[in-house]
């Protein structure tokens, strides 16, 4: 081996050339390959490791390190490795210049694969004892750092063994680091290091040295790359005080200061610091500092001078009150002694429903009453007795104040039924609550109002406290209510009524199910019927109560005589039901095998039935069809489409619930041809608004499913030969047809779907069906959720904007209005960042859309802008001069509501932007906006107001730092 030195060069090497790491490449190479000793190397590097001067010994250490940086973790042997840690060690007594180095190499040797446990305990009292940490810059503590951690983490029993000694050691090298990406390294690590080693004594003064970051008060810096934020470290840093519980015990006295802080981040921290200590301590750890602990909460939840509660600090002081009542709980006595404490303290606002504190102080005790069951009854037995004493006073009590006795009354007894405890509570006490309630329910009559509300959520939460004979008046009360067709407002008494009917099926069913299923709902209004049919609706979804509803619904589907208004209701409830997904398997058991509802619709249908009727039955068909196997449904088809002519408008609305939600592995070769064709004429020669749009829907799903063979090419060629000649007779509906099978080819990435494109896009220029191919762009971009396209390629939206921009950008100059609109629809469907990317084509075209006089145009056009002024794109900065007045002429646009807060709302963003852009335009954006402040609508006056205000303090700033 030949090195690049000689003996008596390699200081002058050192010295003088600044490219001898370079030169060691191949000294790597060779040590990796094995034909070389790493003691032979470090014998060459000899001079320069022992001489005088400290520069030079630090040179050679560093070209050693950069050796072993570069060698393979395996390349080394133990030998070696115990050879280069003890010179390592040795180089951590000397000057402070070295210890960089020295710390890398030892890093690197510590992640060698061959690194030997017996040099654990040497390296880590270099690291303690000669190298202090917190002299190191940054990279190299992280590395001291993470050596010590590697070394913690491979070698436990070794370091175990070695005793409090290496628990000093690690807080010694910890304390007082203050780089935020150490920290989180730290803190990532710690929790597990804390639970490995025993602290013993220790355990204070390592809760001491983590405590000092406690509460974190951090402000990223928002150009960092690293995403490390305040909550980050919050969150990592509590996992370490809290990692054991003989460290838990020090975080009570700590939090207990940091309450006190004015910070709201601090009290935030120390409220949620005590939810993560207290599951690790014993009761009796807590106990003593129980009254210090309420006393801290108490001013948080009541401060001084009648000062608002912050909204999150209220709700984190009730859940540490919950969660220290929970921990309490262990022993009744100490809960008991906790709960007479904080009760004494909310008493004197309790007892006046009337007081500001009234509110806050029943959160308390409900709050604590979440902890257990215990306190849910001990809480139930003091609460309870108050409010009903005030409910009853003898003296008036207005109206309102009954609404929050109620209202109190019905939370305390919601606590207790989430506990499952209201069997343990006095009996009588629970029988007077009931009564209340009852007797609100039974003066109702058929009437919604605040107390009939908060009675019906207090059955609803608890319906095991109604006793047997009341529960017939709650009944009453229901149906009396549901029956209302000026009762605008039942959800309540719904929530009431399946919360009852759970407990109590049999009396549910046949009392107040039978009595509105036997209502003469023929007579009523359709809202009525509706809202029923929609309660019935909620009851298939329960156990015990399927058949019962689905007989009731079926009936009035197939009725003899039929009541048309009664069997759509009913079938769009079956539907609402079926597509629920808790009943995902009962609508093809229940509906499809056992009533056989495909069949008996092919079987009842006939002409004298309403298109309403026939839409309803295939959406119902639709939603039990699509839950069926591939299997099932390939036998359906093969028994049920081979009859149907689609030109009979029953057999198209069939036809329709069979096809509208099919597998895309379901074959319909045989039947492809026809139904495309059948479909094209029907669509291209009815009247009928709702049979042309089934038409284009099923066209659209099967050209979307279309295999892609030569026959079906042929029918796809064929079919459009024929479109072609109906557009020569300007027939409309000929574009609309197009578009939709252009539209179920590009979710598929068909190759064809770019020609068909190319077909609409020319007939913008059409001087008759120029307006139908720009709506035609539209059904091409929007999205229609009960449109079923089974074969969807990614990246179809932005290959649509490729296309038409490819079309038509070369003639901007000579764009129509057809043309702006179909644009303003196809950018409105492609994704944001494709648009942003293409902003130098696409903005110019967005600028001639705002002065369209097509409402439409403007709005989905001035939407994107409002996107892109939000970004302070550069283009807009670039084109406020043109920008400005268009949104200014929009903002008092009198067609269109939007149009005019959107434009507000785009000057509103455009006055965050540099003020040497703004000044130019100030004066006249603020006389121009006077107009929308009168306003006929509210919303326009309020975008408008705020508007106007930020351009109105437009350069305030600098004319203030100028004075």
């Amino acid at each position: 081996m030949k090195f690049p030195w000689s003996h008596t060069s390699i200081v002058d090497m050192l010295k003088n050339d600044h490219k001898v790491h370079d030169k060691c490449s191949h000294v790597t190479i060779e040590i990796a390959n094995g034909k070389l000793d790493i003691a032979a190397f470090v014998e060459e590097l000899g001079p320069a490791l022992t001489h005088t001067e400290s520069e030079i010994r630090t040179k050679g250490v560093s070209l050693l390190t950069s050796v072993l940086q570069a060698l393979p973790a395996d390349c080394l042997n133990a030998e070696q490795i115990k050879f280069l840690c003890a010179f390592y060690t040795d180089r951590a007594k000397d000057q402070s210049s070295v210890y960089p180095t020295v710390v890398a190499g030892l890093h690197a040797l510590v992640l060698m694969s061959n690194f030997a446990s017996t040099s654990a305990v040497p390296v880590l009292k270099a690291l303690f004892t000669d190298i202090t940490c917190q002299c190191l810059k940054k990279p190299d503590r992280t590395l001291h750092l993470e050596t010590i951690m590697a070394l913690s983490e491979k070698y436990e029993d070794v370091l175990k063994q070695w005793g409090a000694d290496f628990v000093y050691g690690v807080i010694g090298a910890i304390e007082g680091e203050r780089d935020p990406r150490i920290l989180v390294y730290l803190f990532e690590r710690m929790p597990t290091f804390i639970r490995t080693f025993p602290l013993k004594h220790l355990a204070e003064e390592m809760f001491e040295t983590l405590a000092c970051y406690f509460p974190i008060d951090f402000h990223p810096n928002p150009n960092d790359p690293n995403d490390i934020t305040r909550e980050k470290l919050a969150e990592r840093l509590a996992n370490c005080l809290c990692a054991t519980s003989e460290m838990a015990v020090f975080g009570i006295p700590m939090l207990l200061e940091k309450l006190d802080s004015s910070l709201l981040s601090a009290k935030l921290d120390s409220l949620a610091l005590l939810g993560r200590c207290l599951p690790l301590l014993e009761v009796s750890q807590v106990e003593e500092h129980f009254g210090e602990l309420w006393m801290s909460l108490k001013g948080q939840l009541f401060p001084s001078r009648m000062a608002s509660v912050d909204k999150e600090l209220l709700e984190a002081c009730l859940t540490a009150t919950r969660e220290l009542l929970k921990h309490a709980s262990k022993d009744e006595a100490a809960a008991k002694q906790l709960l007479d404490q904080i009760l004494l303290s909310v008493m004197a606002h309790l007892t006046d429903a009337n007081s500001k504190q009234f509110e806050v102080s029943l959160q308390v005790v409900l709050s604590c009453g979440q902890g257990s069951e215990y306190c849910a009854v001990y809480i139930t037995g003091k609460i309870v007795p108050m409010l009903l004493a005030q409910l009853n006073s003898d003296s008036h009590i207005e109206l309102r104040l009954q609404n929050v006795l109620l209202d109190g009354l019905q939370r305390v007894m919601a606590i207790c039924a989430e506990c499952f405890c209201i069997g343990k509570l006095d009996p009588s006490l629970v029988e007077q609550v009931q009564r209340q309630f009852v007797q609100i329910l039974q003066s109702a009559g058929a009437q919604i109002n605040e107390q009939v509300k908060v009675a019906l959520k207090a059955v609803a939460t608890a319906p095991e406290m109604v006793l047997s004979e009341n529960r017939y008046v709650v009944y009453s009360a229901l149906v009396a209510i549901l029956l209302n067709v000026n009762c605008s407002d039942t959800a309540t008494a719904e929530e009431c009524l399946l919360s009852l009917a759970i407990r109590y099926q049999e009396e549910v069913k046949t009392v107040v199910l039978q009595q509105l299923m036997s209502h003469d709902l023929a007579t009523v209004e359709q809202s009525l019927v509706r809202r029923l049919f929609k309660t019935f609706g909620k009851f298939i979804l329960y156990h015990g109560y399927t058949y019962k509803m689905v007989d009731f619904l079926l009936k009035k589907i197939f009725a003899e005589p039929l009541d048309e208004r009664l069997a759509i209701v009913a079938m769009d409830t079956l539907t609402e039901a079926a597509e629920d997904g808790r009943w995902d398997e009962l609508a093809k058991g229940e509906l499809y095998v056992q009533y056989k509802l495909i069949d008996r619709f092919f079987d009842y249908v006939n002409d004298q039935l309403s298109s309403e009727y026939l839409h309803s039955m295939a959406l119902l068909m639709v939603a039990v069809i699509k839950r069926l196997t591939v299997e099932e449904q390939k036998e359906l088809i093969l028994k049920r489409l081979p009859p149907l002519k689609l030109q009979h408008r029953t057999d198209l609305y069939l036809a329709s619930g069979l096809l509208g939600y099919l597998d895309s592995s379901v074959p319909l070769v045989d039947h492809f041809e026809s139904l495309v064709t059948d479909l094209t004429q029907l669509a291209l020669t009815t009247d009928d608004e709702r049979v042309r749009g089934l038409c284009h829907q099923l066209l659209c799903s099967l050209f979307n499913r279309m295999p892609d063979d030569e026959h079906h090419r042929g029918v796809l060629k064929r079919l459009l030969a024929v479109l072609k000649s109906e557009l020569k007779k300007h027939n409309h509906q000929a574009v609309l047809i197009l578009s939709w099978i252009g539209k179920g080819l590009i979710a598929r990435g068909h190759k064809d779907a770019g020609e068909i494109v190319d077909d609409i896009a020319e007939l913008l220029d059409h001087p008759t069906l120029g307006h139908m191919a720009a709506l035609a762009f539209e059904i091409l971009s929007v999205e229609f959720p009960q449109l079923h396209l089974p074969l969807i390629r990614g990246l179809f939206k932005q290959k649509l904007f490729v296309w038409i921009m490819k079309k038509l950008e070369t003639q901007l100059e000579r764009y129509a209005e057809t043309h702006l609109k179909a644009l303003a629809f196809v950018f409105q469907a492609t994704p944001h960042t494709v648009l942003r990317m293409n902003l130098t084509k696409v903005g110019p075209i967005l600028l001639r859309c705002l002065a369209q006089d097509d409402d439409r145009t403007v709005l989905e056009a001035l939407t994107i802008v409002l996107r892109f002024t939000r970004e302070q794109e550069l283009f807009i900065k670039d084109h406020l001069q043109t920008l400005i007045p268009a949104l200014l002429k929009l903002s008092v646009r009198q067609s269109s509501m939007n149009v005019r807060i959107k434009a507000l709302e785009s000057l509103l963003y455009i006055s965050t932007y540099p003020t040497f852009l703004l000044l130019p335009f100030k004066a006249n954006v603020l006389q121009q906006l006077q107009k929308p402040l009168d306003d006929r609508k509210r919303l326009v006056r309020s975008a408008a107001v705020a508007a106007r205000l930020q351009w109105f303090i437009v350069g305030a700033e600098e004319t203030k730092n100028d004075k």
